[in-house]
């Protein structure tokens, strides 16, 4: 008796040939969304074996079995029940590998995140050898980049780390976020996000960081606006010489600073057109129905909005009982330029000082000698 294997995934992988025939016979191609991997997740239907006698004509003959026996590869089951499916023992993604149809948990890319690979997302952890270009995405549970992230997007479920650093460019915008640590040779032009601690083996410039928990910078830190929960150490040079404004925020939930400053931004905007629209309205007639509708669905939305920012506003109080812990630490120079929040407590640099650390005490921000022990941490 013969049997059919159905496949509940493309049993074909995508090349560069199969992609370049079918640009060359005029179908809609996605550079940016090859379908570099097959996520499955664990208890997935992979394959179904179906007895030809019940199929109709026009199937593929090359996947007709004479026997009742699934090429069954790595992390993958037959079901106890139901032994004509073939299930996923894992998450990962599913091919053929030696003709056994086989579920890999890790994720190991040989080249640059480009054009040849388009953007990933993938449900496993991943490894990429090379760059991620700018225009293109990652996504993965743990995710080590060997390369660069040039003007390219990164985003992990938990850790992250980036071997050769970060570096917005002219055409994109950088964007790292790593739901759990985060370790990164440099960040140069980008905006990082980190649920955890974030470590940067160099320098970071002109970026915009969100960290959940610590922010520890080996060397130099200037430029941009830098959101920490808890403590910040840097290890050579807070600020530059030239004075290049540094915003340094402590002691609050960062992921809430960010929501409070985008829909505050959002809050602006929506308050311009409502005046606009209010302008607009007085000079037309009074039977002009879809502009006062429109106006008045905008002031809905931003009596929502104003409401959200008062939520929020109000946890971020709540945080402030924890600033008396917080504490920036330069192992080296703080230069002019450099403004220093740490809850309600605003402080900016107008001289340089060196080997000090930044606190809160008795709602005063002071500043002290760094310690030993600190300095020993740093180095």
């Amino acid at each position: 008796m013969l049997y059919y294997l159905q496949h509940f995934f493309n049993p074909d992988s995508v090349s560069l040939e199969t992609l370049t025939d079918n640009a060359a016979s005029g179908e809609t191609l996605d550079l940016y969304n090859l379908g570099y991997v097959q996520n499955v997740i664990k208890g997935q239907l992979l394959a179904q074996i179906i007895p030809m006698e019940v199929l109709e004509e026009g199937i593929e003959r090359r996947f007709v079995l004479n026997t009742l026996e699934f090429p069954a590869g790595q992390n993958t089951f037959v079901h106890p029940d139901y032994p004509q499916y073939l299930l996923a023992a894992a998450n990962g993604y599913v091919f053929y590998q030696h003709g056994r149809i086989t579920v890999r948990q890790v994720l190991a890319v040989q080249e640059d995140i480009s054009f040849r690979t388009g953007n990933i997302n993938f449900v496993g952890d991943m490894t990429i050898q090379g760059a991620v270009r700018s225009g293109f995405s990652v996504l993965g549970n743990n995710v080590r980049i060997k390369g660069m992230i040039e003007g390219g997007i990164a985003r992990s479920c938990h850790d992250m780390i980036i071997d050769g650093g970060a570096r917005g460019t002219a055409s994109g915008h950088s964007l790292i976020d790593s739901g759990g640590k985060l370790l990164v040779n440099f960040l140069e032009q980008v905006e990082a996000r980190a649920r955890g601690n974030i470590v940067i083996n160099k320098y970071c410039l002109y970026c915009t960081v969100y960290a959940g928990n610590n922010l520890l910078v080996k060397e130099q830190l200037y430029g941009g606006n830098i959101n920490v929960f808890s403590n910040i150490y840097i290890g050579k040079q807070l600020g530059n010489k030239a004075g290049i404004a540094t915003n340094i925020y402590l002691g609050f939930d960062p992921l809430n600073m960010r929501r409070l400053q985008k829909l505050q931004s959002f809050l602006s905007s929506l308050t311009s057109s409502i005046s606009h629209l209010r302008g607009i309205i007085g000079h037309l007639p009074s039977n002009a129905n879809e502009q006062t509708l429109k106006l008045q669905r905008l002031i809905k939305q931003k009596e929502t909005i104003t409401a959200t920012i008062k939520k929020i506003a109000k946890k971020l109080h709540t945080d402030e009982t924890l600033v008396n812990k917080c504490r920036l630490i330069v192992a080296g120079l703080v230069y002019p330029g450099v403004e220093i929040s740490i809850g309600n407590c605003y402080f900016a640099v107008e001289k340089i000082y060196e080997n000090v650390v930044f606190r809160v005490e008795n709602d005063d921000l002071i500043i002290e000698p760094i310690t030993n022990a600190q300095a020993k941490a740093l180095s």
